[in-house]
């Protein structure tokens, strides 16, 4: 009989049952966006079919590229969010790999597809990927501040101002006192979020670094092609899991009594509910150029995040 740790990092919920969701999610995003603008769209499958295919295609490496970072770059991201999908609990559903300092380890793991997509694009001697580079460089510091100013706003709120890192113990207290998406001090930290959430996925505003044909082409990835291409769009898919995880600990870690196939759907729910947010931003927001987009994540998401911080302290203090 197979490790019960085993199934829970290959199968469910990690591993292909993460995999194959991701890329349905996405597929389902492309619809969405497809309808919107009048379009058809592709089918609900397309993008797994698209992983065979480029796992089937030959592996292209640039003549002055770094073979070795270029080839294992993919890899440092996908194995990121592949650990992230086993290690992060499910409201309901999965408990995760429980520890007093978890909310820590996810976010420095939240940063490891944007290192890879450094890495690979750093590695591909292509002037398109080095401009991208630059670009997700900048992307990435701010974005990750927005994310770890939301974590330790949720620490100290639940902590009562000393800091409690457990994202078990976050889902705990507020199925005791009240989900944060309805806590007003929270509002702001909330907002920052689904504005960190377009910013690491890179769809408008913050494509410039990516997806951007007006000027870098395919940025980081235009050099890449077969498996390590296909690793790339699996992180994406990965992301979309984990970032769904994540804010439903962060901010609605609802559950429906106890059964776990109930509540596996109620989480697909509410995961189709950031799909569309996602896919509505993706048809309404024109992109950026890269200084705007640099200037409007210091501007909006780190205030709003530390508006957030300053409100739980004060709250916490008893001052409000």
């Amino acid at each position: 009989m197979l490790n019960a740790n085993i199934i829970h990092f290959f199968i469910f919920p990690g591993g292909l049952f993460a995999i194959f969701l991701g890329l349905i999610l996405i597929s389902i995003e492309r619809i969405l966006v497809a309808r919107f603008q009048g379009r058809v769209g592709p089918v609900f499958y397309q993008n797994i079919i698209d992983i065979i295919k480029l796992f089937n295609k030959e592996t292209l490496i640039p003549k002055d590229a770094k073979d070795f970072v270029f080839k294992f770059a993919p890899l440092f991201g996908f194995s990121g969010m592949l650990v992230l999908v086993y290690f992060l609990p499910i409201p309901g559903v999965y408990d995760g790999v429980k520890g007093n300092y978890d909310l820590i380890i996810l976010i420095y793991f939240m940063a490891l597809p944007a290192i890879s997509h450094i890495l690979g694009g750093g590695a591909s001697s292509s002037p398109y990927a080095a401009i991208s580079v630059s670009r997700e460089l900048k992307l990435m510091l701010v974005y990750e501040i927005v994310f770890t100013i939301i974590g330790f706003t949720l620490a100290v709120y639940i902590g009562d101002g000393k800091g409690e890192f457990s994202l078990m113990e976050i889902i705990k207290y507020q199925q005791q006192n009240g989900y944060f998406l309805f806590d007003w001090k929270l509002w702001p930290a909330f907002i920052a979020f689904l504005i960190f959430v377009l910013a690491t996925l890179e769809v408008p505003p913050f494509e410039v670094a990516h997806h951007n044909s007006a000027d870098i082409m395919e940025g980081y990835l235009m050099e890449y092609s077969g498996a390590p291409l296909a690793l790339f769009e699996i992180t994406d898919a990965l992301k979309i899991i984990v970032l769904s995880i994540v804010f439903q600990i962060f901010f609605f870690p609802s559950v429906i009594g106890g059964d776990i196939v109930i509540n596996l759907i109620w989480f697909l729910v509410k995961t189709m509910f950031l799909v569309l947010f996602i896919s509505l931003a993706h048809v309404c927001l024109a992109s950026f150029r890269a200084d705007q987009e640099f200037k409007f994540l210091i501007k909006v998401p780190v205030f709003l995040s530390i508006v957030s911080l300053i409100l739980v302290t004060l709250s916490i203090k008893g001052l409000i």
